[in-house]
């Protein structure tokens, strides 16, 4: 089954304000990084980290496909923005909460948001990597998702919203993979061949994002 022949049956997120999330909720922000966030960003970043925390909570007992294709599309919603024009930086890697209070940020920030909140959704860390990948004579990162091991994975992208199987994206030459622990050099058919993780900088930057969202 094809990630793009399925539908979304939950519409366009309802943005709420955090106060409406019930206590319940599996998904939390402790509540001294709560109110600095809100003080930092004001009262959109705060509907805006609602929404996230509230798709997290209904997202819980999803199917790994749903859970894709429902966080794709969330964050895609924010608006793209280079690194120098939001933080006045070359290259910086933005926390979720930075990225959503802000509410702009660059492929880096997408894949990672991607990354970290379905892989704090229960996707076996297996089938999730961030992918750098050359789109043209740019520089590009993506999440690629592996519904079965050395298989075609789906390309989760800012650019284009769909969710496409690798070979489709054409536009796109693959690189390296890599998780906080792993890194392989890519091809478009599984993983390609596994190599030393110290030779890739990114590793030691996405393990310094803090997760900032907790689960209870």
């Amino acid at each position: 089954m094809r990630l793009t022949a399925l539908t979304c049956a939950i519409p366009m997120i309802v943005l709420l304000i955090f106060g409406s999330i019930s206590a319940a909720s599996k998904f939390y922000v402790p509540e001294n990084i709560y109110s600095q966030y809100v003080k930092k960003y004001g009262s959109q970043a705060e509907t805006r980290l609602g929404a996230l925390l509230e798709l997290m909570d209904g997202l819980t007992d999803a199917t790994d496909d749903k859970k894709v294709i429902e966080v794709n599309r969330f964050f895609n919603q924010v608006q793209y923005q280079t690194d120098m024009k939001t933080w006045g930086q070359s290259d910086y890697w933005a926390s979720r909460l930075e990225f959503l209070g802000i509410g702009a940020g660059d492929c880096e920030d997408y894949a990672v948001s991607k990354f970290l909140t379905l892989i704090q959704l229960g996707v076996p860390q297996e089938k999730l990597f961030l992918t750098y990948v050359k789109r043209g004579a740019e520089s590009h990162m993506v999440v690629t998702y592996y519904k079965e091991p050395n298989t075609v994975p789906f390309v989760l992208d800012n650019y284009d919203k769909s969710i496409q199987p690798a070979t489709k994206r054409t536009d796109l030459s693959p690189v390296y993979s890599f998780t906080a622990n792993d890194l392989f050099l890519q091809k478009q058919q599984g993983l390609g061949k596994r190599v030393d993780p110290s030779q890739s900088k990114n590793l030691n930057k996405l393990k310094a994002i803090d997760l900032e969202i907790m689960k209870r």
